[in-house]
């Protein structure tokens, strides 16, 4: 961005957040700013997975991928308020680096630490939260619609000491970089619903894992993503995490609670591509009056006000839904519609923002069109828009006393 002496992300002055909430936004954005823009452009380019891995370790190194790890296994015991700084920075700098960054701390990291047994933590949370092992989750199968995971026909038989998984996993985030995958597979064969799902930790290692090929993507093509099988593999019986029939809905609980880094990372996404127009609209200028577009064109200025505001209800939306949760208030509806409200903004402003460059946000020269096809991840990934509008729906006419036939 040239011109406009924008400050990205403004701060909200929300009363819930302390000055080490402002210092760690802070720290981020100064590593942001030196590690992570002025690359990004060309890791999109040559789809630089490897790049962003670097710069992973490098976040690792400053304890970001332990972010909310328990401090007993060596993480930060930081809070969710402290995450969505995280993901907000890291989506306004780079969405391949957010993107990498929330598979591992967010649902992959927390089904370990709120759902396993005490030996597996110690086992592997240290790493986890060092950034030596990476993680991913692996519950969607190409079969399977993402939003129907409940029928999944990955499997797994206990034989011996040792579980015998099978089944493919596609679409899965960090799979070609991922040293550990949290894995979801059938384990009661008679129950084909949620109720005979299991979750296990697996590492790339053990006998039969092996990942297949990148996806080819619309966007965030720096981050990893693509299909792992497991044949015939050999998991240790102590690998499990959560035997059904209780191990699918305790891992979708803690989606609601992670559904808000996925918004809180469009947030940043949108917030890029308001600076980056508001910048582009006050260098051009009109050769008649020689104003700036943003001063000339009246026009212009209604569609500036119009994304911001979008931002910025979305962005409060997300942080009432972590409020709410922090202070162990209902939030499963404040969330599901904030995750569904914020992908929805981000692809109006990154829209309007390719509009407002003219021919420039086309090119690929500059990052609005990369943003435009970045910000397209989070209405499909960890919920779809149409599955987050059922569920606000559903809570408020649960909450109405209204019967949903």
């Amino acid at each position: 961005m040239k011109g406009g002496e924008i400050i990205p992300l403004e701060e909200l002055n929300l009363p819930f957040l302390s000055e080490e909430h402002r210092l760690l936004r802070s720290a981020i954005r100064e590593f942001a700013e030196k590690e992570i823009i002025p690359t990004a452009l060309e890791r999109d380019k040559n789809s630089d997975i490897q790049g962003t891995v670097k710069i992973f370790k490098k976040l690792a190194k400053l304890g970001y991928a332990g972010i909310r790890i328990p401090e007993e296994y060596g993480g930060q015991g930081m809070d969710m308020y402290s995450e969505i700084i995280l993901m907000e920075e890291l989506g306004y700098a780079d969405p391949s680096v957010a993107v990498t960054m929330l598979i591992h701390t967010g649902a992959a990291a927390a089904c370990i630490y709120q759902l396993a047994p005490e030996e597996l933590k110690q086992r592997y949370l240290p790493t986890i939260a060092k950034g030596e092992k990476i993680l991913a989750f692996a519950m969607t199968e190409d079969e399977i619609p993402g939003s129907w995971s409940s029928y999944m026909k990955t499997t797994a038989k206990l034989e011996g000491d040792k579980y015998i998984l099978n089944g493919r996993k596609a679409f899965i985030t960090n799979a070609g970089i991922a040293d550990l995958f949290v894995v979801f597979a059938r384990l009661d064969q008679e129950k084909p619903d949620h109720k005979g799902i299991g979750i296990f930790l697996v590492e790339k290692e053990f006998p039969g894992v092996s990942f297949e090929s990148e996806e080819p993507a619309l966007g965030i093509k720096a981050a990893s993503w693509g299909t792992v099988s497991f044949n015939n593999c050999e998991v240790p019986k102590e690998n499990l995490i959560m035997e059904p029939p209780k191990a699918f809905a305790a891992a979708m609980n803690l989606f609601n609670q992670e559904r808000m880094e996925n918004p809180s990372v469009c947030n940043g996404i949108a917030t890029r591509a308001l600076d980056e127009s508001v910048g582009f609209l006050s260098q051009r200028k009109d050769p008649r009056s020689g104003k700036s577009f943003i001063e000339g064109y009246q026009s212009l200025q209604f569609k500036i006000a119009e994304m911001y505001a979008l931002i910025r209800a979305s962005r409060l939306g997300v942080w009432h839904a972590a409020y709410l949760l922090e202070n162990g208030h209902p939030y499963v509806k404040e969330v599901s519609a904030a995750k569904f409200f914020a992908n929805e903004a981000v692809r109006k402003v990154c829209s309007d923002a390719v509009q407002l460059h003219g021919g420039y946000g086309y090119s690929a020269a500059l990052i609005v069109e990369k943003l435009l096809r970045d910000g397209m991840f989070g209405g499909i990934a960890g919920g779809t828009l149409e599955a987050l509008k059922l569920r606000t729906i559903r809570e408020i006419l649960r909450e109405k006393g209204i019967s949903r036939k």
